[in-house]
């Protein structure tokens, strides 16, 4: 049996094409893309003008029950901005706040107050502190201060946090 030219070419072209499937490369495969560096955490915005409009301090409060210690802490789950710790043994609610200053000013919506602060280590961090008797007078005004309580100390950040019962809890545990 004779083979025509024209019944050649679909069955040459089927075998290029499984041979083409079966040639060696020789380039290197494509160089991995770089991803991307995340984003820089963003700026805490400047806290000019009326405390009441300062932006939230990122993070959320947690209550730490305890006896004779217990807390509330405001943070971003690994760092503490803010921590109002009871020690129901002494009677004693400090007030304590990332970095070191010599001085807390503490602003509720219906009255402000300034401490002198001392310094304390909390869990490995630098602290500035105010210890306050449990019957202090403005630890109920913080407790029940509306919408947010305002940190300011002389070299750090301003703070803004929530006021939600976490902190409420805590010097109420002094209290009782």
């Amino acid at each position: 049996m004779a083979f025509r030219s024209n019944d050649i070419r679909p069955f040459a072209v089927l075998v290029l094409l499984a041979l083409s499937g079966c040639a060696a490369t020789t380039s290197a495969p494509p160089a991995p893309v770089p991803l991307p560096a995340p984003p820089p955490a963003p700026a805490q915005a400047p806290t000019a003008g009326d405390w009441r409009d300062w932006p939230l301090t990122p993070g959320t409060w947690r209550y730490l029950p305890g006896r004779p210690v217990s807390a509330a802490r405001y943070g971003d789950g690994q760092t503490a901005h803010l921590v109002v710790q009871c020690d129901a043994s002494k009677r004693q609610v400090m007030i304590m706040r990332l970095g070191s200053s010599t001085q807390i000013e503490i602003l509720a919506s219906t009255r402000s107050a300034r401490f002198p602060a001392g310094h304390v280590m909390d869990r490995g961090v630098a602290m500035s502190a105010v210890i306050l008797s449990a019957n202090d007078g403005f630890l109920d005004v913080m407790a029940f201060s509306r919408g947010r309580i305002g940190i300011r100390s002389p070299g750090l950040p301003d703070l803004a946090v929530p006021a939600w019962a976490e902190p409420a809890r805590a010097i109420e545990d002094c209290q009782n």
